[in-house]
């Protein structure tokens, strides 16, 4: 039972530190650790606050390799939820995003949510999708 216990609580550990691996590297702009903690698939869907849905991982690179490049913003993260099963797990946030449009402040709020798969025994992100929350 203790080595059951272990086991399970070593596969939590090591799904919420990918997990945190791959927030962290958002606001510090580190493509690479992104890089680290994404299906190794050709099938990632990332559907951003505007609607705009993108189906491949070369497509999620290639958005964060620009939206990296961006460096007029910043972003936090708040975790509200966790669901960890066998070989799949999902995190939800509210993120409070600050740029500037024009020299005018911006300040934006959504609800990420991350999915990820196990790939051969790695917690691998396969969908990412934020929702816009309207401004109160």
């Amino acid at each position: 039972m203790l080595t059951t216990l272990l086991i399970a609580a070593a596969a939590q550990a090591s799904f919420i530190a990918t997990l945190e691996r791959h927030v962290a590297a958002i606001p510090r702009r580190d493509y690479a650790e992104i890089e680290a903690t994404i299906t190794k698939g050709d099938r990632l869907e990332l559907i951003l606050p505007n609607g705009k849905r993108m189906t491949t991982r070369a497509e999620f690179l290639a958005f964060h390799r620009e939206f990296f490049a961006d460096k007029g913003w910043s972003m936090r993260f708040e975790r509200q939820s966790l669901i960890e099963g066998k070989d799949i797990a999902v995190a939800t946030y509210r993120t409070y995003f600050s740029s500037s449009d024009d020299g005018k402040p911006v300040n934006t709020s959504s609800w990420l949510t991350l999915t990820f798969h196990k790939e051969g025994g790695e917690w691998r992100l396969v969908h990412d999708q934020n929702t816009r929350i309207p401004a109160s």
